[in-house]
């Protein structure tokens, strides 16, 4: 039997020539009713199968070039709809923003931050201010959560920003129920703490502002909240552990505030990212 098959299939050519041939010398001899049945039978057998493949073929071809234009156009909807998305969320933290820019009497030049240290740790960042918006070294960078950093180092139309993750940056801070002042100190970029004598009164939920002492941020920033108050062998101090108000790790929009430092000596205060220069 597959002997008659692979012949069939080898002289297909010659095959389908005789098959033809025989067909019509059977039409040409028959009469009426003999060529209406065998014309029935050809279209059973030959002819409707036939038929019936090219035109599934047909819609299967439809079908799957339907499938890629509709994968196509919903791709194409996902990514509109994530960039609203965005868009919407960018919205909102402009508005903060603005909100800032109208409660602080500072003069503020709002930018974008362009790139991160790529490290576990962002000790810097990158922003799109520089000195063609009179951005100098020293001002401080803040969000509408909270203090961010300060500009060391300043370019033509960008500016580096030395985080408060830096553990050589130290800011003067102050406990806003009690009004003590302290340093707000990190030794790893994750876990921010003060230092302040054993008799402080101070309490978790209590909320730390900048001190306007040391000559880089104003007074009365926002900062961070207590979050606990270690135990410490020392008898004399106590380390504060305090939950930093901005996320660094989601900077997205900050402001400059374009105050002057008020200590010309800083420009030659040495700095941990004094080596990036």
């Amino acid at each position: 039997m597959h002997w008659i098959i692979r012949f069939i299939v080898h002289h297909r050519n010659l095959n389908s020539l005789l098959l033809t041939v025989f067909i019509s010398l059977l039409l040409i001899s028959a009469n009426d009713t003999q060529q209406q049945q065998i014309g029935r039978i050809l279209s059973f057998t030959l002819f409707f199968p036939f038929q019936f493949y090219v035109s599934q073929s047909t819609r299967v071809k439809d079908i799957f070039a339907e499938n890629k234009q509709l994968k196509q156009e919903l791709a194409a909807q996902s990514i509109e709809i994530a960039q609203l998305r965005d868009q919407a969320q960018e919205s909102g933290r402009l508005e903060d923003l603005l909100g800032i820019h109208n409660m602080l009497e500072y003069d503020m030049v709002a930018a974008r931050v362009v790139a991160m240290e790529p490290a576990l740790i962002s000790r810097s960042a990158v922003i799109s201010a520089g000195a063609d918006k009179q951005i100098v070294p020293f001002m401080p960078v803040i969000t509408g959560n909270g203090v961010v950093g300060k500009i060391v180092q300043v370019l033509h139309d960008h500016s580096l920003v030395q985080l408060l993750a830096d553990p050589s940056n130290r800011t003067g801070v102050l406990l806003q129920r009690s009004r003590e002042a302290g340093i707000l100190e990190t030794e790893n970029g994750k876990d921010f703490f003060i230092r302040y004598r054993m008799h402080t009164d101070v309490l978790p939920g209590d909320t730390i502002v900048t001190s306007g002492l040391g000559g880089v941020y104003p007074k009365g920033l926002m900062v961070g909240i207590v979050s606990r108050v270690g135990d410490s062998q020392d008898q004399l101090f106590k380390r504060v552990f305090l939950t930093i108000a901005v996320n660094f790790n989601r900077l997205e929009e900050v402001f400059v505030l374009r105050i002057k430092p008020q200590w010309s000596s800083f420009r030659y205060m040495p700095d941990s990212l004094e080596k990036l220069q």
